[in-house]
C-alpha cells in the first residue's frame, strides 16, 4: 500500500521502529504489496541514469543460464515482493507484527558479460517523488524533511562470471580487509556506488544544480549503517558517519533521519539520524555546491512530466555498474512538513515535539 497525501490532510498513522509518527503523520507511506510497474507506476519511477532494470524480462534467461545468488538458489526475478515470516515491525509501538512484506532488489553485477543488452539489470534504482510535478516551488530543506526506513542487506555470493569485480569478491571472503579470509563468501555490506545512498531523499533543482542534495544512509562498511556525507581525502570511504555499529546487516534495522538547512549558511544541510528506536541523534553536516562531489541525488528529468520542475524523491537501490548485492526494504515513510526529532512510540499522546 502507498499513501501519498502531499499535505492535503491527515496521513496514515502507525508507529514504526519504536517511534511515534510525526505531527500530521507520514505523507508518503510505502509498505510494498506489489513491485513497481515497469511504466507509468503511480509512485515509483526507474527511468533515470542510475537504472538498468529489465522489468524482470531477463528472469527466464537467468534461470536457463543457472545464475545463482546463493548455493542452489537461482536469482529468479531481480525485483520482487516477498513475505518474510517472523520478522515484522511494530505497527502500534508495542506489538510486533508477525511478518514483514518487503521489496527485494538483487544487483547481480554486470550481466552484459553474459551477452545481455541493456536494460541488463546491471544496476537497479528507483525514485519515489514525495509530491506531484510542479507542486514544489521552494527548497524543501528550508522547512525541513523527515523520513524513516526499515531495510536490510540480502546477502548474495558475488560471481565474477556475472561481471562482479574482484574487489567485491575479496570483500565477501575478507570483509574487514585484514588478510584473513573469515567471511562466509556473501556480500553483507555494499560499498557506495555513483555517490548514491542505499536509502535517501534527494532534492534536484534543474535551474540551479548547486542546490541539489541527497540526504541518505547505507550499509557501506562491515556491520555498520552510516550517513552518506561529503567526500574527504580518506580513500576507503570510512568518512561516512556511523549511526549503528556492530550490527548484523542481514537483519532489519530502522533509521529515522531529518534534515534542514543551516540558518547561518543555506548551503549546509544539518542532518540528524537515529537508529533502531534510539532517541539519541547522530549528527552530520552535508555541504552542497559546486565544490563538492557527493552525496548526489538521482533525478526524474528524463521523464517529460518532470522536465524543468524541482523534485524531492526517495532514492533507493543499487546505483552503479561496479556494485553488486541485495536489499530488502520493509517500508519507507516520509514527510515534507518539517525536520522532526523522534518521540517514543506508544498509546499515550506525545505532549511535546521538537521541530528545529
Amino acid at each position: 500500500m502507498v499513501v501519498v497525501t502531499l499535505g492535503l490532510g491527515p496521513a496514515a498513522l502507525a508507529d514504526r521502529g519504536g517511534w511515534a509518527d510525526p505531527p500530521g503523520g507520514w505523507t508518503f507511506v510505502e509498505d510494498w504489496h506489489k513491485i513497481p510497474d515497469c511504466e507509468n507506476d503511480p509512485v515509483w519511477n526507474h527511468n533515470n541514469g542510475s537504472d538498468s532494470w529489465s522489468c524482470n524480462a531477463n528472469t527466464e534467461d537467468f534461470n536457463t543460464l543457472q545464475v545463482f545468488i546463493l548455493p542452489d538458489v537461482l536469482v529468479g526475478d531481480v525485483v520482487q515482493v516477498e513475505t518474510l515470516p517472523g520478522v515484522g515491525d511494530t505497527e502500534d509501538g508495542k506489538t510486533p507484527a508477525a511478518d514483514a512484506i518487503a521489496l527485494r532488489i538483487i544487483d547481480l553485477g554486470d550481466p552484459r558479460i553474459l551477452g545481455f543488452a541493456d536494460p541488463s539489470d546491471r544496476k537497479i534504482f528507483f525514485l519515489g517523488p514525495l509530491h506531484q510535478p510542479g507542486e514544489l516551488t521552494t527548497d524543501p530543506y528550508i522547512q525541513g524533511i523527515t523520513f524513516c526506513a526499515r531495510f536490510r542487506i540480502f546477502p548474495i555470493v558475488p560471481d565474477p562470471d556475472i561481471g562482479v569485480g574482484q574487489t567485491l569478491v575479496d570483500l565477501a571472503l575478507d570483509p574487514d580487509g585484514d588478510g584473513i579470509p573469515d567471511g562466509d563468501g556473501t556480500l553483507r555490506f555494499i560499498p557506495e556506488a555513483s555517490d548514491r545512498a542505499h536509502v535517501g531523499v534527494g532534492y534536484y533543482d534543474p535551474a540551479d544544480d548547486t542546490q541539489s542534495i541527497l540526504t541518505g544512509v547505507g550499509y557501506y562498511t562491515q556491520n555498520t549503517l552510516s550517513i552518506l556525507v561529503n567526500d574527504t581525502a580518506d580513500p576507503d570511504g570510512d568518512e561516512n558517519i556511523p549511526i549503528l555499529t556492530d550490527i548484523d546487516t542481514a537483519q532489519f534495522h530502522t533509521v529515522w533521519l531529518n534534515a534542514k538547512t543551516d540558518p547561518a549558511d543555506p548551503m549546509q544541510i544539518r542532518v540528524k539520524a537515529y537508529g533502531d528506536g534510539s532517541l539519541t541523534p547522530v549528527e552530520a553536516v552535508i555541504r552542497r555546491g559546486t565544490d563538492v562531489d557527493r552525496p548526489n541525488p538521482e533525478n526524474l528529468q528524463s521523464n517529460a512530466q518532470w522536465a524543468g520542475f524541482k523534485e524531492l524523491s526517495f532514492n533507493i537501490g543499487s546505483a552503479g555498474t561496479p556494485a553488486a548485492g541485495g536489499f530488502q526494504y520493509d517500508y519507507l515513510v516520509a514527510t515534507m512538513a518539517g525536520a522532526f526529532d523522534p518521540q517514543p512510540a506508544g498509546a499515550t499522546s506525545v505532549p511535546t515535539w521538537e521541530l528545529y
